[in-house]
């Protein structure tokens, strides 16, 4: 079983360029436009940052890394091996190739994989999943595997269902691009997480979304 449709995997493996652009304030205009208007993805990742706990000699997995910006920051900030796995295989070349330039290779590894069906190696101090729900068809299944691997902090980022954000988002990634997507309620959350088996989380609020910070008993 897939964790996202081949929808989702045949969008993100078209634009690792345009991805990465969202997370830079260099370049052209738009690049600083969308940086105004997608504020939050910027709170994203100061809330992952925020709340990763110590990161010095972890070990980290990011689920759906996309270009790879979120491995090599945790790498930069101590971080003893880092793996992202991600299902675009553009956007797997692109971040280990990001890690190259960067020296970073050492420490990051990327992986092209399904993460319902891959296997792990063992458990992981810090589990981050930023911007993959929006795309998951089966968040159920998705959250009690990672509850498995987690010893430690599980962060994560959904999307909060409105009735027109929510409908201008179908229009235009379902009905235009082709891409699976999806939202999500409060209520919804707290019983994902109640089924997944983490000893404890906490939901905060975002501007077009939540933040969940969940935690399992380190070893």
């Amino acid at each position: 079983m897939r964790c996202q449709p081949n929808g989702a995997r045949d969008y993100f493996d078209r634009i690792p360029e345009e991805w990465d652009a969202l997370y830079t304030t260099q370049g052209r205009f738009s690049r600083l436009a969308d940086r105004f208007f997608r504020k939050a993805l910027f709170q994203r990742r100061h809330l992952t940052l925020a709340h990763c706990g110590e990161i010095g000699g972890a070990r980290v997995l990011d689920i759906g890394c996309g270009t790879g910006q979120y491995c090599l920051e945790l790498a930069r900030h101590g971080a003893a091996e880092v793996i992202g796995i991600d299902f675009a295989p553009s956007m797997v070349e692109y971040s280990r190739c990001r890690a190259q330039e960067a020296e970073l290779d050492g420490i990051c590894q990327f992986v092209r994989a399904d993460f319902l069906s891959h296997e792990f190696s063992g458990t992981f101090n810090i589990v981050i999943a930023v911007g993959l729900f929006d795309y998951v068809d089966a968040p159920a299944l998705v959250l009690r595997k990672i509850a498995g691997i987690t010893a430690g902090r599980f962060l994560a980022s959904f999307p909060r269902y409105s009735p027109l954000w929510s409908l201008q988002r179908k229009v235009r990634y379902r009905w235009i691009k082709h891409c699976p997507i999806h939202d999500y309620t409060r209520d919804q959350l707290e019983k994902l997480y109640t089924g997944a088996g983490f000893a404890s989380w906490e939901i905060i609020p975002m501007k077009r979304g939540f933040f969940v910070v969940a935690q399992n008993n380190s070893s």
